[in-house]
């Protein structure tokens, strides 16, 4: 199917997507300098898998693989028809809301990640997959605690908690979910019995100072997201180990904690004053105003990572009644957000994804015949995200490492199958054969036109994405309102440069440019709460002008008393 040599790119690029889009950031250049250089890098590497993968495209959906290769198609063609026909602006669907950016393009990107990792996962892989993610783990705890300790190296402004770290993610409960997640791989590999007994103390010192991390950061989520991946581990290592009746005991347990936990963050259950707090009252609006938002446009949801601009509109009436104000762009729920976004078919697609993974698990879990010390870990880590995405949202750094497990957990079932053909050829034939093939064949004409076409693509569509942020940027900070002006409008166009363009002029006192700004883009960003808002803060703007303004923030926040 794939040749060798574009497999062993495929999965070094793997490799670096996981590092890369995990840790990259970009202060002094951009107004976002977490979420959106990590979709600049999703975009173009992406964009280099799809190249590699293209040329055997055919073959792939009547392989063993079919099945998730229809699964991410129609992920993919949903997501086409939703920015379609949701009735959401187009533009601001294919990039996602500003801090966010899970729009419609990473979707997909994440989608495809997931696809090529199924290609390369094996044995082999995944334990080079786990030393990258050991090492990325490492990083963020050093770089955690030099946060931690007032040694931030960039001027960051942490508006959550007073030196709680916030890694590379821009938030702590995503450093807390994340080192959570280091722990689980990390405990796990201490099971690894070839290992020697000095890398099996380390490995035991980096999942405690993890949990020290996930501390530091006052967010639970770390915690939960640990406890949950390790008793994924402890059930997966009974059952690989033939304690079945322990296993079993242990998955009633873990169903049972987790019904439990799920009680205590909707304030029920003997957890509840341990697990529930402010926030989670807030998810509970955030949750059922996705509900509403699905409920009433069941087929194309409201439009990508359109939650923030309905929120206000299917939020419970009782929120004001409440004296509860607090406003989200996210659902604070990976389901909930696809589900709202993209309509009852993307959420049945992705968990069709999902459902795919379980029974991957449970395949080699089956068949296996000993404990699988790195695809345990996989499992471990996987779960361990998908704790933390029932009460956070998608963001891209910890996004990445979802759909590369997905992929990694698929494709490590489809291609550990034994074949009744390779058990008549000595393991160390084959080996040697693969080596030998490995090392002599090189990429066909056609496979590297197509790397060339999608390395090439991959720049043309990445690149825009930073370098009008960095242009808008640049001419913020030199104080150049034509060259601000001129960043605002560039392709792709975001609603936030042009809203923050408008605050420019109208701080400058010059509305008349305000006013025009504001009506070009009101009429491309309708739903735009800031941006009608924004008109009410215009001296000079005319009585008509207000009043349409308060209409149509009336007509985006119904239930709010004050208009």
């Amino acid at each position: 199917m794939l040749e060798i040599r574009s497999k062993q790119i495929l999965g070094t690029l793997i490799l670096v997507a996981v590092t890369a889009i995990t840790l990259v950031v970009a202060p002094y250049t951009l107004l976002d300098p977490m979420a959106l250089p990590k979709l600049t890098v999703l975009t173009f590497l992406a964009t280099v898998a799809l190249s590699l993968i293209a040329p055997a495209l055919l073959i792939i959906f009547k392989s063993k693989y079919k099945t998730l290769a229809i699964l991410t198609a129609l992920f993919v063609f949903q997501i086409v028809l939703v920015m379609l026909f949701s009735g959401a602006n187009i533009t601001a669907q294919f990039l996602g809301t500003y801090q966010r950016q899970t729009g419609a393009l990473t979707y997909i990107c994440l989608a495809l990640i997931m696809l090529s990792a199924s290609f390369v996962s094996d044995s082999d892989f995944a334990k080079r997959f786990i030393r990258i993610t050991l090492i990325v783990g490492v990083i963020l705890i050093i770089y955690g605690n030099l946060q931690y300790f007032k040694l931030e190296p960039f001027p960051y402004v942490n508006a959550y908690t007073v030196n709680a770290p916030i890694g590379t993610f821009g938030n702590p409960n995503f450093q807390s979910a994340f080192m959570g997640m280091i722990a689980v791989v990390s405990f796990t590999m201490v099971l690894n019995t070839s290992y020697k007994n000095s890398i099996r103390s380390g490995l035991v010192l980096a999942g405690v100072v993890s949990l020290i991390v996930v501390y530091e950061t006052l967010s639970k989520q770390g915690f939960l997201n640990f406890i949950a991946g390790l008793g994924a581990v402890i059930i997966l290592w009974l059952f690989m180990t033939k304690r079945k009746s322990l296993a079993l005991a242990a998955s009633g347990l873990g169903a049972t904690g987790a019904v439990i936990t799920f009680l205590g963050l909707i304030n029920t259950g003997p957890f509840a004053s341990f697990l529930y707090k402010g926030s989670l009252e807030a998810r509970g609006y955030y949750w059922r105003a996705a509900i509403k938002m699905v409920t009433d446009h069941p087929f194309f949801g409201v439009g990508m990572d359109g939650f923030g601009n309905w929120y206000m509109r299917a939020r419970p009436q009782d929120y004001a009644a409440k004296g509860f104000f607090s406003w989200s762009n996210s659902a604070h729920n990976v389901f909930l957000d696809i589900a709202s976004s993209g309509g009852f078919i993307l959420l049945a697609i992705y968990v069709a994804i999902m459902a795919l993974v379980i029974v991957s698990i449970i395949r080699v879990t089956k068949r296996g015949t000993g404990f699988d010390v790195y695809f345990v870990a996989l499992v471990g880590a996987w779960v361990a995200y998908q704790s933390q995405a029932f009460i956070s949202v998608n963001q891209i750094g910890l996004a990445i490492w979802a759909w590369v497990l997905s992929g990694l957990i698929i494709g490590y079932e489809i291609n550990t199958r034994v074949k009744e053909v390779d058990q008549s050829v000595p393991i160390k034939a084959k080996q040697q054969s693969k080596r030998v093939k490995s090392q002599t064949q090189s990429l066909s004409s056609g496979v590297i036109v197509s790397l060339f076409v999608g390395i090439l693509v991959g720049a043309i569509v990445a690149g825009p994405i930073y370098f009008s942020n960095s242009r808008f940027y640049a001419a913020i900070k030199s104080n150049d309102f034509a060259g601000a002006e001129s960043a605002a409008y560039l392709k792709p166009q975001d609603e936030r440069r042009l809203f923050m363009l408008a605050g420019i002029y109208r701080n400058a006192k010059m509305d008349d440019k305000a006013v025009v700004i504001l009506k070009e883009a009101t009429v491309t960003y309708p739903d735009s709460y800031d941006l009608w808002n924004l008109w009410l803060t215009i001296p000079t703007a005319t009585a008509s002008d207000i009043a349409h303004a308060k209409a149509q923030l009336k007509r985006l926040d119904p239930f709010n008393p004050d208009l």
